[in-house]
This record gives C-alpha cells, sequence and structure tokens, in this order.
C-alpha cells in the first residue's frame, strides 16, 4: 500500500459496531447496540436502507445520502437528508469510523466508548508541535495494536503499519511538516491521522484536569465502572465450564500450628460498648501501649473481624454456580476473596514471625521466621505511617483474586478494594471496641509479601495492611483530634471525645472489678 500520493483522496468509511443487531418487527426496524435502542418505521425506506448498509458493509457520508435519496424515491430530498443526518447524530454510539485513502485499506478505526459523545474529526490544522497524550497506551486487541486512555471516550484500533509509526513517531512531539518528512507520508494524510487521534482524545491537547491522573489510575477507573468501556462488564462468569471455582475456604498452608483463643459471645454481648461510641471514637492510633497485646486479644480480633462463619451453595437457580462464603463483613457476591496472614512482632505467647490465619478452624499456621524478610515487612510497615514505632502486630490482607475474576469481568479487582475498604472499617470498630491501637496502612510491598507468606504473586498478592497492637496511655480516652493542626470542629465534634472518654472508663471500672 502507498499512501505517499499528495493527490490522493481521503475518505471516511462508517460502519455498525459488530456487537450491533437490526431486528426487524412491530412495523419498524429496530437497531439494538451496547448503549440501548433506536427505531425506524419500516415504511421510511430510506433510513431501513442505511441501516441495512450500514450493518453489512463500511460505507461513506457520501455513499449514505446517495443511498437515502435513491431509496426515497423523489421525495424532498431536504427532507430525507435531514433524517439521515438525524439517524446518524441518533445511532452515533453505536458507529465505528474507518479512516483511509479512497478505495484503498483503511489506515486505523475509531469505536465510541460512551453512549453521548460523538466522534466529529476534521483534518488538523495546527501549525503547532502535536503529541500522543500521556494518559495514551498501547495495546494488543483482537488482532491490531490498539490506542486509548482512561481520558478519551474513543479507542482508536491501528489497520496498517504506518499508523502504528505515526504513533510512535508522536511520542515525541512534532510539527506535522516533521512527521511528513520522518514518516515519507505526505502532509495532507499526517492532518488527516492526527486529526483521527486529536478528535479521538489522544493527542496532548487534552482536558487540563488530567494532570491530577497518573496513567494507570486513570485507565483502571474508567475501565472498571460502567460508562466508559465497551469491554464485557460485571457477573459474567467467564470460566464457568472452562475450570472450577475456586474453593470458598482456602485450604490451610502446612506449618507450625497455633490454635487461638475463641472470645465468648455472652461475655462480649455484657462489655462491649455501643455501635455508636465505637464509631465516635474510632482513631488511627500510630503508637503502642508499653505492655504488648496478648495471644488472647489477638485472637479475639481475628475471630471478629476475619473467621468464617459459614459456607453455603452452590444455588443454581440464583445464578450461583459455586459456594458462597460469610464472613463479619460484606463481599461481592459472597466471594470471601480475601486472606488474612499476621506478622508477629511483640504479641506475650506468639513468637516472632510471619502466620496465616487459618478463618475456618480459627488458628495460625506459620509460614516464615526468617529474621530479615519479618523485619522488612515490619519495616515498611513503620515507614508507611512515617516511621512509627514497629507494631506488635501486623494484618495483611491477600486477595485470592480467582474467586473474582471466575464471575466478574472488569470489575473484579475494583471490588476486592471495596472489599479490603469494609474490612478495614471492621479491624477499625472491633479494635477500638476492645481497647486496642489501630492503624490502616495506604500501601504495602505487594513483591515482598509474597516472598513472605511463600505466594504466587499473580495468584494471591497483598492488597492492604492495618497496624494492630496494644493502646498506649497517651491515647486511652483522649480526644481523638487532640495534637491536630488547625483544627476545627463541625457537627458535634465532641462526640468523639465524650465516647473515647466514655469506653476508656468503661474499660477500667471493668478492670478494676476482675479479681486481681
Amino acid at each position: 500500500m502507498t499512501v505517499t500520493q499528495s493527490t490522493r483522496p481521503y475518505e471516511r468509511l462508517l460502519r455498525l459496531h459488530p456487537s450491533s443487531r437490526l431486528v426487524p418487527g412491530g412495523g419498524q426496524l429496530t437497531l439494538w447496540s451496547r448503549h440501548g435502542r433506536a427505531c425506524v418505521g419500516e415504511r421510511d425506506l430510506p433510513m431501513v436502507a442505511v441501516l441495512q448498509a450500514l450493518a453489512t458493509r463500511e460505507v461513506t457520508p457520501t455513499e449514505l445520502e446517495t443511498l437515502a435519496l435513491a431509496a426515497a424515491g423523489g421525495d424532498d430530498e431536504i427532507a430525507v437528508l435531514a433524517r439521515l443526518h438525524w439517524l446518524l447524530d441518533r445511532i452515533g454510539s453505536a458507529l465505528e469510523q474507518q479512516l483511509g485513502p479512497a478505495g484503498d485499506a483503511s489506515w486505523l478505526r475509531v469505536t465510541p466508548l460512551t453512549s453521548d459523545l460523538r466522534f466529529t474529526p476534521a483534518p488538523y490544522t495546527g501549525e503547532a508541535a502535536v503529541g500522543l497524550s500521556r494518559l495514551a497506551l498501547l495495546r494488543r486487541r483482537e488482532g491490531h495494536l490498539v490506542v486509548e486512555s482512561g481520558l478519551a471516550p474513543f479507542r482508536v484500533s491501528l489497520l496498517h503499519e504506518q499508523t502504528v509509526a505515526l504513533v510512535g513517531a508522536l511520542a515525541t512531539p512534532s510539527t506535522v511538516p516533521a512527521l511528513a518528512e520522518r514518516l515519507d507520508l505526505d502532509e495532507a494524510a499526517v492532518r488527516h491521522l492526527v486529526g483521527f487521534l486529536a478528535a479521538a482524545q489522544l493527542t496532548d491537547a487534552v482536558d487540563p484536569a488530567a494532570d491530577q491522573w497518573d496513567l494507570h489510575e486513570l485507565y483502571f477507573h474508567s475501565r472498571s465502572r460502567c460508562g466508559r468501556t465497551d469491554d464485557s462488564f460485571g457477573a459474567t462468569f467467564p470460566f464457568v465450564g472452562v475450570r472450577p471455582p475456586l474453593p470458598a475456604v482456602k485450604p490451610a498452608p502446612a506449618g507450625p500450628e497455633v490454635v487461638l483463643p475463641r472470645p465468648d459471645f455472652d461475655t462480649l454481648r455484657a462489655s462491649d460498648p455501643p455501635l455508636v461510641l465505637v464509631q465516635e471514637a474510632r482513631r488511627s492510633v500510630r503508637g503502642f501501649g508499653v505492655e504488648p497485646m496478648t495471644l488472647a486479644q489477638l485472637g479475639e480480633f481475628l475471630y471478629r473481624v476475619g473467621r468464617v462463619r459459614s459456607v453455603y451453595g452452590p444455588d443454581h437457580d440464583n445464578r450461583m454456580p459455586y459456594e458462597g462464603v460469610d464472613r463479619p463483613y460484606p463481599t461481592g457476591g459472597a466471594s470471601g476473596d480475601l486472606e488474612i496472614y499476621l506478622t508477629a512482632h511483640r504479641v506475650a505467647g506468639l513468637p516472632r514471625a510471619a502466620y496465616h490465619y487459618d478463618a475456618g478452624a480459627h488458628r495460625l499456621v506459620r509460614v516464615c521466621d526468617d529474621p530479615t524478610l519479618i523485619e522488612g515487612l515490619l519495616a515498611g510497615a513503620a515507614q508507611a505511617t512515617g516511621g512509627t514505632p514497629t507494631p506488635d502486630a501486623l494484618i495483611t490482607f491477600t486477595s485470592r483474586f480467582g474467586r473474582m475474576t471466575w464471575k466478574y469481568d472488569a470489575m473484579g479487582y475494583a471490588a476486592t478494594l471495596k472489599h479490603v475498604g469494609v474490612a478495614y472499617q471492621t479491624a477499625y470498630l472491633v479494635a477500638t471496641a476492645m481497647g486496642l491501637a489501630p492503624c490502616g496502612l495506604g500501601s504495602g510491598d505487594a513483591h515482598l509479601s509474597a516472598r513472605v507468606f511463600g505466594l504466587d504473586w499473580q495468584v494471591e498478592s497483598s492488597v492492604g495492611e492495618f497496624m494492630l497492637g496494644s493502646l498506649p496511655r497517651w491515647a486511652d480516652g483522649t480526644d481523638p483530634h487532640q495534637g491536630r493542626t488547625n483544627w476545627r470542629g463541625v457537627n458535634d465534634p465532641d462526640w468523639a471525645h465524650r465516647a473515647a472518654g466514655l469506653i476508656s472508663a468503661a474499660r477500667h471500672d471493668r478492670a478494676a472489678r476482675e479479681p486481681s
């Protein structure tokens, strides 16, 4: 294919997205697409002819006008063309557009990803240097390279090697004449191609607000929610019949075990502070008491936060072809994908080591006692909070990703992070009720934790970390807002102070009444 002839015309071709379908019936022809439906009357022969053409081949806008006028049989041309342009706008989200030299193979194809934005390309007429958006990425899809970003509401498929070369050249902003000379293309071709990329919002002339995003975060956000993706999404069960689901409860690894003490329900019911106190007194405590946390406290914490309460299913009548698991916090589809690993530093009655929490048997199984690796995890936790003291214990939440991806397309990892959030909140509330020092962390070392816990990083990996320890005297019953610079209370800020004081007083009263 030669594209260096400056006298060659370039044409835009339209076609319906392959997932669209035309359904006749009820006196109308209905177009069903990813973003809804559009109908024309069966007697509206021009529009019926247009839809049928778009469903079977690539057509230029001029050809569509000619086809509609021919099918109109002499009707008012202005009215026919007006209806045509109305229809093309109405079905714009279902249309793919291609660009290439007239009568030759296309260079690229643009696919809309949203229902409300229309692709309106024009040759690039600017003289300033233009480059690829820093948020753009290049990947393989359906036999072609595609350019897309979390910001762009369109995806561009590169159908020819010279288009791939153009995108590569745009890694360095360049003027159109420089690009044409470098790629041995005429300027008109480059202006058409750059115009398509610019209209697809894939050049560096993007929304100024985009500078707040990193590439991977914006792309993940846009592709893990509906509205800006055309990929399969939701509970599609992509691996049903391909492989069985992972077990609802992870089998415990081999290793020395520590049976954990179990709390008593009636004792907790009588002694636990009310939810309103726990919720108001909840705070992150970045420090720990003189005395270490005990094994009994750790056992109660893990039992109340992460134990398996029940396993149920499968229930094929309710689209649940797998076993669900019930824990103290909710998970999507009862997936129960999170696992808990404990790195013990200073827990009375428990050797310093890393353990897997067997949530079904309520026990710890030692998985690592290498002091160098243990120290690395604990030091990372302290660093994540600005260099605070080493916690008595580091709780690491991992996800068995296959529990999510077996059922969910596109949203599985996003749901996992939501699970971490509710697990954090559960851990905060339980620790506050127990009089422990909790602190959720914003990051952790996924590579190191996989080494410590003996995990395949792609199969199961850390997704959240939580520090836990005995409560220091300075944090017992104090105002949770104490020490915050320029603190300004809004909406009953005294509740937190009052709640913390009431919880502390009740705890000390119980301790005074217990036999020594």
